[in-house]
């Protein structure tokens, strides 16, 4: 079993200690988005000190430091202060503003378009997703899917930005994105950038692509989830976090995946 436990204090404990060295907002904000996920409160964190926290890194334009790092805040003033915050609408008008003219975002307004950075937005912002930006992540995808280099974690991210309308059909690109995902899980049920990456299976990649198959639970094989779950419950460390580069970035998306998988199977 995961040792969510341990996992949720050591983020506790982070994005406490985080505010108070004033640590970048996605750091922040991705960690204690995690734990609203995870349905677990953030210790010593009160709305009214992230809010002051947040307001004070905001840049006068309304976003944050790039698109990625203004969804997390955006995100995390919902939790606590609604979409009617004066800070939330400047930052949907600022992720307005800087969206590329064919959909979507970049890493920085003058990067390409990239999948990954789009879906986080979309998933994290759905007030400021289009057709327009859901048609541009269906082509990237179905393209990158269609070539021979194809990465397990846009996948996933591909899977957060489709309406999954219950009791309606499926459209044949998530279908085949599932079954693509299928084949690329890694022998040790976790997953990497693809399968038999030379890194092998981490938590980032292992957790994006749970989140993703997640909300389309009744079209995914259980064991598919099983599986990649119980890699992580073998790679967990001691302490509770998961081996990444930002042992915090890592641990966020292990938690977000095993959590939303965990509710889709209804086993939490």
């Amino acid at each position: 079993m995961i040792n969510l436990f341990d996992t949720i204090k050591l983020l506790q404990d982070f994005v406490s200690d985080s505010m108070q060295r004033r640590l970048e907002p996605c750091r922040v904000c991705r960690s204690a988005i995690a734990l609203f996920l995870s349905n677990s409160g953030v210790r010593g964190l009160s709305g009214t000190n992230l809010r002051a926290y947040l307001l004070e890194k905001q840049v006068s334009d309304g976003g944050w430091s790039d698109p990625e790092e203004t969804a997390w805040a955006v995100a995390a003033l919902y939790q606590f202060s609604g979409e009617n915050h004066e800070a939330v609408y400047k930052a949907i008008n600022w992720l307005e503003n800087v969206r590329h003219p064919e959909g979507g975002w970049g890493r920085h307004p003058r990067d390409q378009v990239r999948i990954p950075t789009t879906a986080l937005v979309m998933a994290l912002v759905p007030a400021v997703a289009t057709d327009v930006d859901r048609e541009w992540v269906k082509q990237a995808w179905e393209k990158d899917l269609n070539s021979s280099v194809r990465l397990s974690y846009k996948a996933g991210f591909y899977l957060l930005t489709v309406n999954n309308e219950r009791g309606g059909s499926i459209h044949p690109l998530v279908s085949r994105t599932i079954a693509y995902l299928a084949e690329d899980q890694n022998d040790d049920g976790g997953f990497g950038p693809w399968r038999d990456h030379p890194i092998g299976s981490d938590p980032w990649s292992t957790g994006v692509v749970l989140w993703g198959l997640s909300k389309w639970i009744d079209y995914v094989d259980p064991v598919i989830i099983e599986k990649a779950l119980a890699w992580l419950e073998k790679t967990q460390l001691p302490s509770g976090y998961w081996a990444y580069h930002y042992l915090d970035e890592g641990t966020s998306y292990a938690l977000i995946g095993a959590v939303s998988a965990l509710r889709a199977l209804k086993k939490l």
